[in-house]
């Protein structure tokens, strides 16, 4: 789920320009703008709940349909777990979470890396309670057809906010998971589970090392194993796994963990969203 893609006025700006195709952009989507608010506007009237519909100031329509007070809000950066089917507004099922034996969506709230409409509505809503948003065509699928999506859909999404988790609680709900010991944890939640007993001074800055790193996901998905060499303390290595190698000694292998903000950050990078914490299955030679 991408936002709206105007690749196509690219390809299109090679033969007429890019001015006239920006122009007709803008003209096509303002008509279509349009054309969704009063599709969406029919919808709600027919929708038994439509006249509880709250409209944000995005054009995103949402309708609490199971409140619950005591529920949590998501903050930027946590992973937010949803259930969600989305439909064509003639009622033609077209997306769902249910898919490869699960029923269940996690993202990283206020990453934006998925359907503006689902990372602004799950703002809208608390843990345990149940909504129906009404999606514009730009909120959605976009501007060009997906498989079962035609360009320009306005699309109404049920929804349900299953749980919500700060990078804190996903690096302890892990470690418990795994059944790991602690080894050194710092006050920024950088943790290090030692492998081996390696006696003999830290590493330190301005030390060179050659580590041996398979680096994952929280969820065990690998995105890059390799032998590095460098400098610790250089400013082109991610500070979570470079301050971890100099607490630790050669011949040493341990696991490391820490949040986003020691690794890729809001920005995440090709294979790793935003808000993601990581974890490195890591062994310094001597």
């Amino acid at each position: 789920m991408k936002r709206i893609n105007l690749v196509w006025c690219a390809l299109m700006a090679m033969v007429i320009g890019l001015s006239s195709c920006m122009d007709d952009v803008s003209s096509r989507d303002e008509e279509k703008i349009a054309e969704n608010e009063t599709a969406i506007q029919a919808a709600l009237k027919a929708d038994s709940l439509g006249a509880k519909a709250v409209r944000d100031s995005s054009g995103l329509y949402y309708i609490i349909k199971k409140s619950n007070p005591a529920g949590l809000k998501a903050q930027i950066g946590d992973a937010a777990t949803i259930k969600y089917t989305g439909y064509l507004l003639n009622g033609t099922k077209v997306i769902s979470s249910t898919v490869d034996n699960k029923t269940e969506f996690s993202f990283p709230a206020g990453g934006y890396v998925y359907w503006g409409g689902i990372e602004i509505g799950i703002f809208k809503m608390r843990t345990g309670e149940t909504a129906t948003f009404y999606l514009p065509f730009y909120l959605a699928s976009g501007a060009v057809d997906r498989v079962n999506i035609p360009a320009y859909s306005p699309i109404r999404m049920e929804v349900e906010f299953v749980k919500t988790r700060t990078e804190v609680q996903q690096i302890d709900d892990f470690i418990a998971k795994k059944g790991f010991t602690i080894s050194d944890r710092t006050p920024d939640n950088l943790v290090i589970v030692r492998a081996n007993t390696v006696t003999g001074d830290t590493i330190g800055p301005g030390k060179a090392v050659n580590v041996k790193y398979v680096g994952k996901l929280l969820d065990d998905t690998k995105f890059d194993e390799r032998t590095s060499s460098f400098i610790t303390g250089s400013a082109n290595t991610i500070p979570g796994f470079d301050r971890a190698i100099r607490k630790m000694r050669r011949g040493e292998k341990a696991i490391i963990v820490f949040p986003s903000s020691l690794g890729y950050g809001k920005n995440g990078n090709n294979t790793i969203l935003p808000y993601s914490p990581l974890q490195f299955e890591i062994e310094i030679e001597k």
